[in-house]
């Protein structure tokens, strides 16, 4: 199919509510829906209520809401007039919910309802929010006490429509699109500034849009903090499709959702997918699921294409770098993250050493990324400058994770940096521990950190998560491991939990929450044999 030019997701819904207004864009799963035209009218009533509030050109505005039409539409309405939507995960709580505010420094919330009293226990520690605007539960219906400042009701607002279609003005490329925080992996979050024409760049680039057409359904199971609430329905936008939105991933909904609403295109992280498999309730042939975006892949996603009937792309991306290495359909093997984007936007790809010299095929190395175009990567961390010039170095984004470059194009992903165990003169990727780890089938999730050896070095500390019913030990898991990894990458230390720690946009396991926990005294020694009761984590890692 033949993509509009470089076109923002506003400039879409204008296009589209001109062209086709009737057609529906987004249904959610609780039956909420807006047609092209609907989504325009609820645009513009959100730009008269922002600018109606003192909300103008460059402003952030902090939002704390579920993935629906109003988070769609307010994040529209907020760039239709110069703005920018600062997303916040309603899962944070104390001191980190008061700061992803507080970097922001709005004077205006916009908090859904049912989280008015998550953002209301950190009101003392907010210092520049003046008006808080809630939604939801209806427009017009009482606000529960708070402490938090001239909290108001969109019914309270005296919006001029007509003021706003004049200031209204659809967004350009250079534009920043939103605020995004990173998922706090490894450290804090830091808040990344994307511009449109990033969104415009990752979205174009993730499938293989020229084999998608407006009769496709994308799926959207993230939250509204995360990027994906804003990239799926742009994705669904660019080929005039339509997509269904469910606040958050539940096992149990996602085939029954595939069935209800015909969804044809969705994503998933590999540990979603091996869960599918696994699940009775799954259904054991194609359903009208045909096009499916998975990262990282996992060992499993031949199975799952097999057995469902679906087509499987994946990438190497981040928040900040976008998509400068995808596969395509049908990736070549289950470690890969496929191959330099060729195009639009003219990305190039260095892999380097710690004095970003450039190094060669086989390697590990910090991928680096650079585009021709302007206004395709990372505008910058907000009020984090310090960050930006460190990741901005020498002219190419530094991602901070390590990747191996292949004699035939092919990349495969090794580690994030502040993830790689150094053992016994060795640098050992966790990552690849993990997937060794999820070999038996014992076990359904795992997380390997570094701790601190008892001369020098680290130790590898597993976290492992048994699948219900399973009495593996571990010595038993240990000796399967030793049986078939190197011996350096044999964790030394083994303990089960019953749940790995993670970010909720994303479902990415929290490996700094892990290395803080360190050894317990339910962690088992593979060199001494016994539970050990405490040791220190490696102090940079």
């Amino acid at each position: 199919m033949t993509l509009p030019t470089r076109e923002t997701l506003p400039a879409t819904v204008n296009r589209m509510a001109a062209t086709n207004p009737r057609r529906h864009f987004i249904r959610t799963v609780d039956g909420d829906a807006a047609t092209w035209a609907e989504l325009q009218k609820s645009m513009t009533l959100w730009s008269a209520r922002f600018l109606a509030l003192g909300v103008g050109r460059g402003d952030v505005v902090v939002t704390v809401l579920d993935t629906g039409v109003d988070s769609v539409a307010v994040w529209l309405g907020l760039a239709s007039i110069g703005a920018v939507d600062a997303a916040t995960n309603p899962e944070f709580r104390g001191r980190m919910l008061a700061y992803a505010i507080n970097n922001c420094a709005p004077a205006l919330l916009v908090v859904a309802a049912r989280h008015l009293g998550v953002v209301d226990s950190v009101a003392a520690e907010l210092r520049s929010v003046t008006t808080v605007l809630v939604i939801g539960d209806g427009d017009d219906a009482s606000i529960p006490a708070t402490s938090l400042p001239a909290p108001t009701r969109p019914a309270d607002i005296d919006a001029d429509l007509a003021e706003a279609k004049r200031v209204m003005t659809e967004p350009q490329l250079h534009d920043v699109a939103c605020i995004t925080y990173t998922s706090g992996t490894t450290g804090p979050s830091k808040a990344v500034r994307l511009p449109w024409g990033q969104l415009h760049s990752i979205n174009s680039g993730t499938f293989p849009l020229e084999d998608l057409t407006s009769d496709d359904v994308f799926y959207c199971t993230t939250s509204h903090a995360h990027f994906g609430s804003k990239s799926i329905p742009y994705n669904a936008a660019m080929v005039g499709g339509q997509v269904v939105m469910r606040s958050r991933f539940t096992l149990s909904a996602f085939w029954s959702d595939i069935r209800e609403f015909g969804v044809t295109t969705g994503m998933l992280v590999g540990s979603m997918a091996d869960v599918l498999l696994r699940d009775p309730n799954s259904p054991d042939g194609p359903t009208t699921l045909t096009n499916l975006f998975m990262a990282p892949l996992g060992n499993s996603y031949r199975q799952f294409s097999e057995r469902f009937g679906v087509r499987i792309c994946t990438v190497y991306n981040s928040t900040e770098g976008g998509v400068a290495i995808r596969s395509g359909w049908n990736p070549a093997n289950e470690h890969t993250v496929g191959r330099l984007r060729q195009g639009y936007p003219g990305f190039e790809v260095r892999l380097v050493d710690t004095n970003d010299y450039e190094v060669p095929d086989g390697t590990p190395g910090e991928c680096a990324i650079r585009a021709r175009e302007p206004w395709v990567m990372n505008a910058g961390y907000l009020n984090n400058d310090s960050a930006t010039a460190s990741a901005w170095r020498n002219g190419w984004f530094h991602t901070g994770d390590a990747l191996i470059r292949h004699d035939d194009g092919e990349y495969t992903f090794v580690d994030r940096l502040k993830d790689v165990i150094r053992r016994r003169g060795e640098n050992i990727s966790s990552f690849e521990v993990e997937a060794d780890v999820l070999q038996n089938p014992e076990i359904v999730e795992c997380a390997a950190v570094a701790v601190a050896a008892d001369l020098v070095e680290d130790e590898v500390l597993l976290f492992a998560v048994r699948r219900p019913g399973s009495s593996i030990t571990a010595p038993e898991l240990a000796a399967d491991l030793a049986s078939r990894m190197a011996r350096f990458m044999v964790p030394r230390y083994i303990e089960f939990i019953d749940e790995l720690p993670k970010t909720q946009a994303t479902l990415r396991v929290i490996k700094a929450d892990l290395r803080q926990r360190g050894i317990g005294p339910h962690t088992w020694d593979t060199q001494h044999q016994t539970a050990r009761m405490s040791a220190s984590v490696t102090a940079n890692k």
